[in-house]
């Protein structure tokens, strides 16, 4: 378990902390350990025989064929119990895993599954990028149909996704469909760049800082909203998907806005003038790629949220501001501490 934690906590950024293990509950057939007793007793016999403490010699004049015995009657149930007891299945929040013959665990993520099939025989036929894995349900423990239900809201079996949550408790887990919290128009965003970024979470912009993120690419969705590609973006400890103890720094980061209106753009020169560059995005796209944030403040307007944002390009100094409704957060993984976590 703990190879399979360090493995989680490298693909999630998040530690291993609610999780349900499922053993197979196959029987072992009694006679395996008849034959196993019986190989103790012949091995016992020769034993006694070379240390001359028996006085028979059937076994000691033949050691060949005591070890040959010890094949069918040892190796090999223990080959049997060893496949009888293993490949246990692990669900967890972000993916499960399955136990191989040698004990060790596979992680696979659910957002990596390609394709799943369930057989007439109630085995899950499962796809994960090039890997194929095979789950029979009927072996395991009733509660395991819980990865059936996961996989029917991660949007197989020929259904669209829904929001769930898995919940741990008591030794038990339990799927459940969530009632969307967030309009329908962010989850459809979420949905939209799902497959391409592991977290993707609307909100929580107090506990984001842009500065010194370079503004890779601007782009518009479509007349209301617009995505912002950017080198990084630093959550701080409070952020939700921030589980460590540091503020830190993400990858290669996408911001999405909704409901963007009274765009505008000025680029402010060095006498303190403020030169109107235009308004609306189409006009204003090219103005600000390729460019490092200086400042980003998101402020509250009624209803609604404004950015005022300053980017620097080389010399060039441009300021853009526009409001919107909400703006959701993408990115793959956390990797270093924030740039303002050391600071005095």
């Amino acid at each position: 378990m703990k190879r399979l934690m360090k493995k989680y906590l490298k693909r999630t950024q998040k530690p291993l902390s609610h999780y349900r293990i499922f053993n197979k509950q196959s029987s072992i057939d009694k006679q395996i350990y008849v034959l196993m007793a019986l190989f103790l007793v012949i091995a016992l016999w020769f034993l006694l025989e070379r240390l001359g403490v028996i006085e028979t010699s059937y076994l000691s004049e033949f050691p060949s064929f005591v070890a040959l015995l010890a094949v069918p009657t040892v190796a090999f149930p223990l080959l049997y119990i060893n496949y009888k007891t293993a490949h246990s299945v692990v669900l967890a929040e972000a993916g499960f895993a399955k136990q191989t013959a040698f004990r060790n665990y596979k992680l696979y993520m659910y957002k990596d599954i390609s394709k799943v099939r369930h057989t007439r025989r109630n085995v899950l036929k499962i796809k994960v990028k090039k890997q194929k894995v095979s789950i029979p349900l009927d072996d395991y423990e009733a509660d395991l149909e819980s990865l059936l239900k996961i996989l029917k809201y991660e949007g197989h079996f020929k259904q669209p996704r829904k929001p769930y949550k898995i919940f741990f408790e008591g030794g038990e887990v339990d799927v459940q469909e969530l009632s969307p919290s967030m309009n329908r128009t962010t989850a459809k965003l979420i949905e939209k760049f799902y497959d391409d970024y592991t977290f993707m979470t609307p909100g929580y912009l107090d506990d984001i800082s842009l500065y010194n993120a370079t503004l890779n690419r601007a782009r518009s969705l479509d007349e209301r909203h617009i995505v912002f590609e950017l080198s990084h973006v630093d959550l701080k400890r409070k952020h939700p998907e921030n589980t460590s103890f540091n503020a830190k720094q993400t990858d290669e980061a996408i911001l999405i806005f909704q409901d963007v209106s009274h765009l505008e753009g000025f680029r402010l020169n060095k006498s303190a003038d403020v030169q109107l560059l235009g308004t609306g995005f189409e006009g204003l796209k090219d103005t600000f790629k390729r460019g490092n944030i200086f400042e980003a403040d998101f402020k509250p307007l009624g209803d609604r949220l404004t950015l005022d944002i300053i980017i620097e390009q080389g010399v060039k100094r441009q300021r853009l501001r526009f409001g919107f409704t909400d703006a959701i957060l993408g990115f793959n993984k956390l990797e270093k501490d924030a740039w303002f976590e050391n600071q005095a």
